[in-house]
Protein backbone atom coordinates (compact mmCIF):
# COMPACT_ATOMS: atom_id res chain seq x y z
CA UNK A 1 0.00 0.00 0.00
CA UNK A 2 1.34 3.27 -0.64
CA UNK A 3 1.98 6.26 1.75
CA UNK A 4 -0.77 9.00 1.22
CA UNK A 5 1.68 11.81 2.02
CA UNK A 6 3.97 10.76 -0.21
CA UNK A 7 1.46 10.07 -2.91
CA UNK A 8 0.15 14.15 -2.24
CA UNK A 9 4.33 14.97 -2.68
CA UNK A 10 4.47 13.52 -5.51
CA UNK A 11 1.38 15.28 -6.84
CA UNK A 12 2.58 18.36 -5.96
CA UNK A 13 6.25 17.42 -7.53
CA UNK A 14 4.42 17.10 -10.84
CA UNK A 15 2.56 20.05 -10.77
CA UNK A 16 5.47 22.46 -9.97
CA UNK A 17 8.15 20.15 -12.14
CA UNK A 18 10.15 19.31 -9.15
CA UNK A 19 12.07 16.31 -9.94
CA UNK A 20 13.99 16.49 -6.73
CA UNK A 21 10.96 16.20 -4.59
CA UNK A 22 9.68 13.52 -7.10
CA UNK A 23 12.35 11.27 -6.56
CA UNK A 24 12.13 11.96 -3.02
CA UNK A 25 8.11 10.49 -3.26
CA UNK A 26 9.28 8.19 -4.91
CA UNK A 27 11.67 7.09 -1.96
CA UNK A 28 9.09 7.63 0.40
CA UNK A 29 6.37 5.24 -0.77
CA UNK A 30 4.63 6.78 -3.45
CA UNK A 31 2.99 4.97 -6.07
CA UNK A 32 3.57 6.38 -9.48
CA UNK A 33 0.27 5.22 -10.98
CA UNK A 34 -1.93 6.24 -7.89
CA UNK A 35 -5.35 7.46 -8.47
CA UNK A 36 -5.19 6.33 -12.27
CA UNK A 37 -2.15 7.90 -12.83
CA UNK A 38 -2.97 11.11 -11.72
CA UNK A 39 0.95 12.26 -11.33
CA UNK A 40 1.93 11.49 -14.74
CA UNK A 41 -1.74 13.35 -16.15
CA UNK A 42 0.28 16.30 -14.10
CA UNK A 43 2.87 16.07 -15.38
CA UNK A 44 1.30 15.93 -19.14
CA UNK A 45 -0.46 18.80 -18.19
CA UNK A 46 2.44 21.34 -17.25
CA UNK A 47 4.09 19.69 -20.45
CA UNK A 48 7.16 18.58 -18.12
CA UNK A 49 9.35 16.94 -20.47
CA UNK A 50 11.66 15.47 -17.37
CA UNK A 51 8.89 15.06 -14.58
CA UNK A 52 6.98 12.87 -17.69
CA UNK A 53 10.44 11.11 -18.53
CA UNK A 54 11.17 10.02 -14.93
CA UNK A 55 7.89 9.09 -13.83
CA UNK A 56 7.79 6.36 -17.10
CA UNK A 57 11.24 4.98 -16.13
CA UNK A 58 9.72 4.49 -12.75
CA UNK A 59 6.60 2.40 -13.73
CA UNK A 60 4.21 5.24 -14.82
CA UNK A 61 1.11 3.37 -17.06
CA UNK A 62 1.86 6.06 -20.24
CA UNK A 63 0.25 3.72 -22.78
CA UNK A 64 -3.60 4.27 -21.03
CA UNK A 65 -3.31 8.14 -22.01
CA UNK A 66 -3.43 7.43 -25.55
CA UNK A 67 -5.93 5.36 -28.06
CA UNK A 68 -4.98 2.14 -29.40
CA UNK A 69 -4.12 3.58 -32.83
CA UNK A 70 -1.94 5.87 -31.62
CA UNK A 71 0.27 3.33 -29.62
CA UNK A 72 0.93 1.57 -32.51
CA UNK A 73 2.52 4.38 -34.01
CA UNK A 74 5.12 4.60 -31.10
CA UNK A 75 8.57 2.87 -31.30
CA UNK A 76 9.55 4.15 -28.37
CA UNK A 77 10.16 5.84 -25.11
CA UNK A 78 11.24 9.33 -26.60
CA UNK A 79 8.21 8.77 -29.35
CA UNK A 80 5.96 7.84 -26.37
CA UNK A 81 7.06 11.09 -24.40
CA UNK A 82 5.94 13.20 -27.62
CA UNK A 83 2.59 11.84 -28.07
CA UNK A 84 1.62 12.03 -24.15
CA UNK A 85 3.02 15.95 -24.47
CA UNK A 86 1.37 16.72 -27.75
CA UNK A 87 -2.31 14.99 -26.20
CA UNK A 88 -2.00 17.81 -23.28
CA UNK A 89 -4.75 20.58 -23.07
CA UNK A 90 -3.51 24.10 -24.75
CA UNK A 91 -3.26 26.86 -22.28
CA UNK A 92 -3.72 30.38 -24.18
CA UNK A 93 -0.76 31.60 -22.36
CA UNK A 94 0.95 29.42 -23.86
CA UNK A 95 0.53 30.93 -27.45
CA UNK A 96 3.34 33.29 -27.52
CA UNK A 97 2.84 36.19 -31.03
CA UNK A 98 6.27 37.32 -31.22
CA UNK A 99 7.93 33.74 -30.89
CA UNK A 100 5.24 32.44 -33.68
CA UNK A 101 5.92 35.39 -36.26
CA UNK A 102 9.80 35.22 -35.27
CA UNK A 103 9.64 31.40 -35.97
CA UNK A 104 7.43 31.35 -39.40
CA UNK A 105 9.48 34.22 -40.55
CA UNK A 106 12.47 32.23 -40.40
CA UNK A 107 10.88 29.54 -42.11
CA UNK A 108 10.03 31.78 -44.62
CA UNK A 109 13.33 33.37 -45.31
CA UNK A 110 15.73 30.04 -44.46
CA UNK A 111 13.33 26.53 -44.42
CA UNK A 112 11.54 24.35 -41.69
CA UNK A 113 15.26 23.09 -41.24
CA UNK A 114 15.28 26.16 -38.62
CA UNK A 115 13.43 24.20 -36.34
CA UNK A 116 16.16 21.71 -35.63
CA UNK A 117 18.77 23.53 -36.81
CA UNK A 118 18.35 26.72 -34.89
CA UNK A 119 16.02 25.24 -31.99
CA UNK A 120 16.07 23.83 -28.81
CA UNK A 121 13.58 20.45 -29.91
CA UNK A 122 11.24 21.73 -27.00
CA UNK A 123 10.76 24.98 -28.17
CA UNK A 124 10.30 23.63 -31.86
CA UNK A 125 7.49 21.31 -30.66
CA UNK A 126 5.77 24.48 -28.30
CA UNK A 127 5.72 26.14 -31.88
CA UNK A 128 4.14 22.70 -33.27
CA UNK A 129 1.72 22.73 -30.62
CA UNK A 130 0.97 26.73 -31.33
CA UNK A 131 0.01 26.10 -34.52
CA UNK A 132 -2.78 23.50 -33.65
CA UNK A 133 -4.30 25.81 -30.97
CA UNK A 134 -4.64 28.48 -33.02
CA UNK A 135 -6.17 26.53 -35.77
CA UNK A 136 -3.60 26.77 -38.37
CA UNK A 137 -4.36 22.78 -39.49
CA UNK A 138 -2.15 22.60 -42.86
CA UNK A 139 0.70 24.04 -41.06
CA UNK A 140 0.58 22.27 -38.01
CA UNK A 141 0.70 19.07 -39.79
CA UNK A 142 3.52 19.96 -42.11
CA UNK A 143 5.51 21.18 -39.05
CA UNK A 144 4.43 18.12 -37.15
CA UNK A 145 5.10 15.54 -40.09
CA UNK A 146 8.64 17.52 -40.56
CA UNK A 147 9.60 17.52 -36.70
CA UNK A 148 8.15 13.18 -36.42
CA UNK A 149 10.76 12.49 -39.53
CA UNK A 150 13.59 14.84 -38.37
CA UNK A 151 13.81 12.95 -34.86
CA UNK A 152 13.61 9.53 -36.14
CA UNK A 153 15.79 9.76 -39.06
CA UNK A 154 18.70 11.93 -37.57
CA UNK A 155 19.43 9.21 -34.96
CA UNK A 156 20.06 6.95 -37.68
CA UNK A 157 22.15 9.72 -39.38
CA UNK A 158 24.22 10.28 -36.57
CA UNK A 159 22.63 13.90 -36.02
CA UNK A 160 20.57 16.73 -37.69
CA UNK A 161 23.69 17.94 -39.43
CA UNK A 162 23.71 14.92 -41.20
CA UNK A 163 20.33 14.26 -41.41
CA UNK A 164 20.10 18.17 -42.91
CA UNK A 165 22.95 17.59 -45.62
CA UNK A 166 21.83 13.91 -47.03
CA UNK A 167 17.73 15.55 -47.15
CA UNK A 168 17.87 18.72 -48.49
CA UNK A 169 15.52 18.52 -51.51
CA UNK A 170 12.92 16.55 -49.40
CA UNK A 171 13.71 19.18 -46.84
CA UNK A 172 13.19 22.11 -49.20
CA UNK A 173 9.73 20.25 -50.11
CA UNK A 174 8.69 20.86 -46.87
CA UNK A 175 9.41 24.53 -47.05
CA UNK A 176 7.39 24.82 -50.23
CA UNK A 177 4.28 23.06 -48.27
CA UNK A 178 4.53 25.21 -45.55
CA UNK A 179 4.50 28.12 -47.98
CA UNK A 180 1.99 26.91 -49.88
CA UNK A 181 -0.68 26.87 -47.05
CA UNK A 182 -1.76 30.78 -47.11
CA UNK A 183 -2.14 30.76 -43.62
CA UNK A 184 -1.47 34.04 -41.66
CA UNK A 185 0.01 32.73 -38.35
CA UNK A 186 0.53 36.47 -36.98
CA UNK A 187 -3.49 36.79 -37.69
CA UNK A 188 -4.51 33.21 -36.25
CA UNK A 189 -2.70 34.08 -33.23
CA UNK A 190 -3.89 37.22 -32.60
CA UNK A 191 -7.57 35.85 -33.27
CA UNK A 192 -6.84 32.84 -30.95
CA UNK A 193 -5.33 35.64 -28.12
CA UNK A 194 -8.13 37.84 -28.46
CA UNK A 195 -10.67 35.30 -27.91
CA UNK A 196 -8.61 33.82 -25.01
CA UNK A 197 -8.80 36.80 -23.64
CA UNK A 198 -12.57 37.81 -24.16
CA UNK A 199 -13.40 34.69 -22.79
CA UNK A 200 -11.43 34.82 -19.37
CA UNK A 201 -13.12 38.48 -19.16
CA UNK A 202 -16.85 36.59 -19.20
CA UNK A 203 -15.56 34.47 -15.87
Amino acid sequence: MSDPIANRTLELACTVGSLENAREALEDGADVNFRSGAPLFLAIVNRNRAIIEFLLENGADGESFLPKKKLKQISSREDLVEELIACAPYNPRDVKLEDIREIDSAIRETGVEVLVADLDWDHATRFRDSLNAIGAGSSHRCVAEFLHWARSESRRADGIGTFLSTNGDAVGEYRDRYLSTGEDLVALASDFLNSAEAGSGDE
